[in-house]
């Protein structure tokens, strides 16, 4: 059971040390002494046990200090003429020879060379000799490297000899490998192979669709003579109610939907023997709209005309003074004519690949594509507009009694218009790296297509409101206020309907 924990405990010390045995570089085969050469094609003698043919003899412990300094007594007693070979050794390596200054302890690696390791394993038999073996199970040793390079050998410990793994014999090289090339398992570079390619047609279908809605609320005032008029009877006189500042609040809701759609076949390159499935591109459709003017119109746009009946009329001429309505043209609105500016269905040219052995190389298609339209909406109305006359009490009042008195005049129809000019655009712009067959292997120039943006919009709501909801406030003087008394009150739902009497 001792001895097993013994064993157990040195290999979990030892396993650290395991390196990499072969040579990388063919170089270090050519290195000046006889034990740097490459592999033999003869059967490698299979070594089992070591120090039966000492070199400079077994080293006491596995570090790198034991090694050098046992090295070091070796080289002063030059027993069988070591001193000369260790230096030869040395020398083939980089250094001046042992007494190197930078040959030290720390130049000795301990390491284990696995079982099956081939190289050559010195020997000491009238001389010291190399022979062609194999390494019959795990022995520990310790690696040396070149000064300043990237070869090595290795001194085992058992026996002292040197050993060196010559790098492969390789049909192309030895690694490290050149672009395109592969290192194997035996340290020597393969080729990378290339799979057959194929130029088949693919179909790609670009799709893209958005969608924007919003509005807006625009905020005016315009000041307006409010003049009330009886049609009916054919008068050109009519009564002042004064000049007042009308607000006006127009508010829209737009909306705007985008679609594109637009496929396109290309020669790719493809690793099966068939035609690839259709390619699916989600375009992304960038939607934008600004206002550009807005106009509103109130009754003839300098006046405001009521139209009220006979008994409202002679009501009001209690309260207000005649004067001569003039018939001026009423301006009218207008908005610009629609204009479209649209990208058509359009790519640049690219050859064909025309056959023979395929080549393949990188594209970048861009897909492009812009709409852009200017157009204008205009609408009519008539909005049901509330008078309310305001007397502002002065001097003191009665308790209970409110400063302000409110008289209700009536409702009338006014005429309103709104007018939109606006820009309206959609855009998209996406772009895919094919890999496309070309007669030469070079990468063909990017190609541009044009995708046509289809854009359809509207103003789901376009409305416009005066004053305080539709309700006008008009000053009231005193006289004024009790002359209209005996004929309105406060209240606008009297008379009916919900209209002033």
């Amino acid at each position: 059971m001792k001895s097993k924990l013994i064993s157990v405990l040195t290999l979990a010390i030892l396993l650290p040390f395991v390196g990499f045995a072969q040579q990388l570089n063919s170089k270090c085969n050519l290195l000046p002494y006889s034990i740097f050469k490459g592999a033999s094609d003869k059967t490698p003698v299979v070594l089992n046990v070591l120090g039966t043919s000492p070199q400079f003899g077994e080293i006491p412990k596995h570090t790198g200090v034991s090694a050098y300094n046992h090295l070091k007594s070796v080289y002063k007693k030059n027993t069988k003429n070591s001193r000369g070979e260790i230096d030869d050794l040395l020398q083939a390596l980089g250094y001046t020879g042992f007494n190197d200054p930078a040959f030290t302890s720390k130049s000795l690696t301990p390491e284990i060379l696995p079982a099956g390791t081939v190289g050559w394993m010195g020997a000491y038999s009238r001389g010291h000799k190399y022979a062609w073996s194999r390494l019959g199970k795990d022995f520990p040793t310790f690696k040396v490297y070149a000064k300043g390079g990237d070869c090595f050998l290795y001194i085992m410990k058992k026996c002292g000899n040197a050993f060196y793994t010559p790098a492969p014999n390789c049909p192309v090289s030895p690694c490290p490998c050149p672009e395109g090339y592969t290192c194997n398992s035996q340290g020597c570079c393969e080729k990378i192979p290339v799979p057959p390619v194929f130029c088949k047609t693919q179909t790609i279908n670009i799709t893209g669709s958005g969608q924007v809605s919003s509005g807006d609320v625009l905020n005016t005032s315009k000041t307006m003579e409010i003049v009330a008029v009886n049609t009916a009877s054919g008068s050109t006189k009519g009564l002042l109610l004064g000049s007042y500042p009308v607000s006006v609040r127009s508010t829209y809701d737009f909306n705007v939907k985008g679609e594109a759609q637009y496929s396109k076949t290309v020669e790719v390159c493809t690793e099966a023997n068939s035609a690839p499935a259709p390619m699916n591109l989600s375009l992304p459709l960038n939607l934008n709209y600004k206002i550009t003017k807005n106009d509103v119109l109130v009754g003839d746009g300098e006046k405001l005309y009521l139209n009220v009946t006979e008994d409202q009329f002679k009501a009001l001429s209690k309260a207000y003074k005649a004067v001569n309505v003039t018939t001026t043209a009423t301006p009218n609105l207008e908005v610009a004519s629609k204009k479209v500016s649209s990208s058509t269905a359009t790519e640049t040219i690219s050859s064909a690949f025309g056959g023979g052995e395929p080549k393949c190389a990188d594209q970048k298609i861009n897909f492009l594509g812009k709409t852009e339209i200017k157009d204008g909406s205009l609408k009519s109305a008539t909005n049901d507009v509330t008078i309310i006359g305001v007397y502002k009490k002065t001097g003191k009042l009665d308790k209970g009694e409110m400063a302000e008195k409110y008289l209700c005049l009536g409702s009338f129809q006014v005429p309103v218009k709104s007018a939109y000019e606006f820009t309206t655009s959609g855009g998209s712009d996406v772009s895919k790296i094919l890999r496309v067959c070309t007669k030469d292997g070079v990468a063909p120039a990017d190609q541009n297509i044009n995708v046509p943006v289809k854009m359809t919009y509207s103003f789901t709501k376009q409305d416009v409101t005066l004053g305080d909801y539709n309700k006008l406030y008009v000053s009231l003087t005193e006289k004024q206020y009790k002359a209209l008394s005996k004929n309105y009150n406060r209240c606008c739902t009297e008379g009916g309907e919900g209209k002033c009497k």
